[in-house]
């Protein structure tokens, strides 16, 4: 019995600095491992993934994960990433143009030429910021909420290294 609990202290007990997302050949965190956690820690500081799973979707797929601030505060920044691949250019392009259309008429939208094949901004800071970049059928979204401590800037700075990625 003390050897059961002493090998389950082991494995339950760890390194907090690194992902308490499940680690097994069988499970593979798509979306948070594309985004990775450096990238979290560089934009909301210390943060736990949560995955938030692969969906099959008519157009395609789409993977989640959603990192937490681990500060403590009233309100501890999100950062919501979507992986999505299309089964098409075409399809991903109407996916993108969707989004695009449902916010280009709000203050603080921008296109943002030079990254990806497309790819906007949307910031209302302190509220949130948002970053979306398309790659031929690929397009990744970021968005963080609240913004107030978080440098659309340096968000920018990522989605550009991760487009790179596409």
């Amino acid at each position: 019995m003390l050897l059961i609990f002493l090998l389950a202290t082991i494995f339950m007990t760890g390194d907090s600095s690194k992902p308490m997302i499940a680690e097994s050949a069988a499970f593979k965190s798509v979306a948070c491992d594309f985004f990775g956690y450096d990238n979290a820690r560089k934009l909301i500081g210390k943060a736990t993934g949560a995955d938030d799973g692969m969906k099959d979707v008519a157009e395609g797929r789409k993977w989640g994960c959603t990192f937490t601030a681990l500060e403590k505060g009233e309100k501890p920044p999100k950062l919501y990433f979507v992986f999505y691949k299309a089964t098409s250019e075409d399809i991903a392009k109407q996916s993108f143009e969707t989004v695009r259309t449902s916010n280009k008429k709000l203050g603080g939208f921008e296109e943002w030429p030079g990254v990806g094949d497309e790819a906007v901004v949307h910031s209302d800071a302190p509220n949130f910021h948002f970053v979306m970049v398309r790659k031929g059928v690929k397009t990744i979204r970021v968005k963080i909420n609240p913004a107030d401590r978080v440098s659309l800037e340096e968000l920018k700075n990522v989605a550009r290294s991760l487009a790179a990625k596409l």
